[in-house]
């Protein structure tokens, strides 16, 4: 066998055509046969040795062949040439799909077929013999060559190897090989022996076995729960994810059935539905409640689909969990916050609205009344001002707790905001619900011990009756709402029906006052901002900071009609520092953002200009917003300034030693001291606009308008006239040496965003043009 590969090894590789001619050409090929034979090599090992030795013995009789010899094939005897075996194994071998080959100790190849060739990325199989096989060019890798390298190694040793090697064809996907290696004895020469190798592609096979690993990492690794039933739906498999929702283990759910993971929640019908739809469509999903295996409910998405055989039978059931507990539990917390008051756990109004809907539906059906009840409590703002909001909340739970356990079942009880209740009746007629009211009005009357302190309040109820008093839940809660404001104008604890002679005037201005409560915390109230113009100049030097109010259905509310009323029920406070800290923080945020310092006018009215701390809140807010002193101004009406002209001069003191600018506002409407008005520290005399508006007509007012320029000149203090609409009244003004104008002749009162680009463009133009555009 040695002589054989010996002879390989001087030669050159001859056509397919002539192998078997060379086969016997090569005497020592004859003896490789039987030898192979005697080893039990299979019988496709055998045809190789065949064919490659073929391959030898024509290399060497290319080299050394006799000249009178035509053909190899005249060499060859008789009995081997009329073998069809013989003559079809070389071509066989080279044709096949699969590889052939073999290499010496040293891992030279010695013979290599078509395939193998191929594979390797070797050209011919002269170019192939002149290496070693693991340095031909189609291994993917140096780790695959020295696999290979390792592998022949092993079976040099006389034990067969199998090794998958990663092939890399040019251009393609990667192919993978699988070899098996052993050795064969090269003759009785030889030291050590040759390694045959046989090769085939398991390129299809190892995608398929990869795709069945990335199932089954899928289904080991998925976030969502899987299961797998037999036809009888017995669960065969579970993966990770059922486990973890479900808390049982594979050992727990094999051989059970899916039905007793859900059947301690669900009703039997379910289950039902469940099997009907498989049976018809192959496939159910839908949402389920069960419990966990330690007896904790939980919510899944499930979908369940049928598998069938190729005959149409179902074989296996798949089904696919998605644990949707916290998602349905946000929902829920979502739909409650939505619908529910946070504070009495009472439904709210829109809840109240979709409730009070489903009974007139109903009720309009049968023909029966639905009586609605609104309530507020009388005393709880003083409540909330003497013993603060914690206490106030105390009441107000106390409160929906006792109207809870004085009603029906059937009844929807409801906070409406703040200190108001509405009640739904369903089948109640006026009497009844004139019962019912008096019976809670006693109930909310009992006193109530809340923090050691014993407080009592009274209820003031509206009644209105679908369908007498409205066909619609918008109308029959306004008409309620509207009887309890009635109700609170004849007096505390009354019960009103609803009539069509209430003065719709005097329920607007109990509907203002109980909105306007509520019009800070809910972002109802805006700021317009009017500038202030230098009159010889034009320039803008200041802007005046306006409260108004935008109420979600009764629109623009005037300040004329609401700020008064915040005087008068003491909600004034809480809005003029609103007005104060956003108009602080809106002047800072300009100049942030490149505007020149203005000075920011904001109204103070006499609640608080009275209110002992006001110099602590205000030096608070410039604090907190960053702004200079120097940039605000405080406007003061004059009967404010002299209505207590000692205590006035005590806090214009403090607050002018803060650094801030102060005004009279509407100067020449009240009956002003000059005594007093010198020893104000004040900056700025405003003109009131009842002056300027005549003052091309009405030799009066010109005449007051010129005396307070002259005495505020006199006094060192600046004017502005307000209200100015028109060219003539700029002119009057102008040439009297009025310092400051403002009104609609410049600009109205606008938003932030619309005052922001109007200082923009009037900063940016020259003070000449400015002066000529004012």
């Amino acid at each position: 066998m040695h002589d054989l590969f010996h002879c390989s090894r001087r030669g050159r590789p001859a056509a397919t055509s002539a192998w078997l001619a060379g086969w016997l050409a090569c005497p020592h090929a004859l003896a490789a046969t039987p030898m192979a034979a005697q080893q039990g090599l299979p019988w496709t090992t055998i045809l190789l040795l065949m064919a490659a030795a073929g391959g030898v013995g024509a290399w060497l009789s290319r080299g050394r062949r006799d000249p009178a010899a035509q053909h190899l094939s005249d060499l060859a005897p008789e009995p081997f040439a009329s073998l069809p075996m013989a003559q079809a194994a070389p071509t066989m071998l080279d044709q096949s799909s699969q590889m052939f080959g073999w290499v010496d100790g040293d891992g030279i190849v010695l013979h290599m077929n078509r395939t193998g060739l191929l594979w390797l990325q070797s050209e011919d199989l002269l170019q192939a013999q002149m290496q070693a096989i693991w340095t031909l060019p189609g291994l993917a890798s140096g780790e695959q060559a020295d696999a290979l390298k390792a592998a022949i190694d092993v079976a040099r040793g006389g034990q067969a190897k199998r090794i998958e090697l990663k092939l890399a064809p040019p251009q393609q996907d990667p192919r993978y090989v699988e070899i098996h290696l052993r050795a064969v004895n090269c003759g009785s020469t030889s030291t050590s022996p040759c390694v045959l190798i046989e090769g085939r592609d398991v390129t299809l096979r190892r995608q398929t076995e990869d795709k069945l690993m990335l199932a089954a990492t899928v289904f080991e690794q998925a976030r969502e729960g899987i299961m797998i039933t037999d036809a009888k739906g017995e669960i065969l498999s579970i993966n990770q994810a059922f486990s973890d929702i479900t808390g049982y283990s594979p050992e727990d759910a094999q051989g059970q059935y899916p039905g007793l993971l859900t059947q301690a929640l669900e009703r039997p019908q379910v289950h039902r539905r469940i099997r009907s739809a498989l049976e018809r469509k192959g496939h159910w999903q839908g949402e389920l409640r069960s419990l966990r295996r330690n007896g904790e409910v939980f919510t899944a998405w499930v979908s369940l689909t049928r598998r069938l055989s190729a005959d149409g039978q179902p074989t296996h059931l798949i089904g696919i969990i998605n644990d949707i507990t916290r998602s349905r539990e946000a929902e829920l917390k979502l739909h409650r916050q939505a619908h529910y008051d946070p504070l009495t756990d009472l439904p709210n109004r829109r809840l109240f609205e979709q409730r009070l809907q489903l009974a007139m539906q109903k009720r309009g059906r049968d023909a029966e009344p639905v009586s609605v009840l609104f309530m507020d409590l009388n005393q709880f703002r003083d409540i909330n001002d003497n013993f603060g909001h914690r206490t106030g909340d105390a009441v107000l739970v106390e409160m929906a707790h006792r109207l809870r356990e004085d009603l029906r079942e059937a009844d929807v009880v409801a906070r409406l905001g703040g200190d108001e209740f509405a009640v739904c009746l369903p089948g109640a007629h006026a009497q009844a619900a004139h019962q019912v009211a008096l019976k809670l009005q006693e109930r909310l009357a009992q006193p109530c011990m809340i923090d050691s302190h014993e407080l009592s309040l009274t209820a003031s109820v509206g009644i209105a009756i679908f369908p007498d008093d409205g066909d619609s839940v918008e109308l029959i809660t306004r008409n309620a709402e509207t009887a309890m404001y009635r109700a609170k104008q004849e007096g505390r604890a009354s019960t009103c029906f609803f009539t069509e002679g209430m003065q719709p005037r005097s329920v607007r201005h109990l509907q203002l006052e109980a909105h306007l409560r509520r019009a800070i915390e809910r972002d109802e109230l805006l700021l317009h901002y009017q500038p202030q113009l230098d009159t010889a100049t034009g320039r803008v030097v200041g802007l005046e900071a306006l409260v108004r109010w935008r109420h979600p259905e009764l629109g623009m509310v005037s300040p004329g009609e609401f700020i008064p009323l915040a005087e008068h029920n003491g909600q004034i406070v809480a809005i003029g520092e609103w007005v104060m800290r956003t108009a602080a923080q809106q002047m800072k945020s300009w100049m942030n953002q490149g505007l020149p310092p203005l000075v920011m006018a904001v109204n103070l009215s006499a609640v608080q200009f009275r209110d002992p701390t006001l110099p602590e809140r205000v030096q608070a807010i410039l604090n907190e917003t960053g702004l200079p002193a120097c940039n605000l101004e405080l406007e003061l009406t004059e009967s404010v300034a002299t209505g207590n002209p000692t205590a006035a001069i005590v806090m214009m003191d403090r607050l002018h030693a803060l650094g801030l600018r102060l005004s009279i506002d509407d100067f020449g409407t009240g009956y002003s001291s000059l005594n007093y008005l010198k020893r104000f520290r004040i900056d700025t005399l405003k003109i009131d606009q009842s002056f300027v508006r005549d003052i091309h007509s009405d030799p009066d007012d010109r005449a007051i308008v010129q005396a307070i320029i002259q005495m505020a000149h006199a006094l060192n203090l600046t004017t502005i006239a307000e209200g100015v609409e028109t060219d003539e009244q700029a002119d009057f003004l102008r040439a009297n040496g009025c310092d400051m104008l403002q009104g609609y002749r410049f600009c109205r009162p606008i938003e932030p965003q619309a005052a922001l680009l109007w200082l923009q463009e009037r900063t940016a133009q020259p003070p000449l043009a400015s002066a000529a555009a004012a």
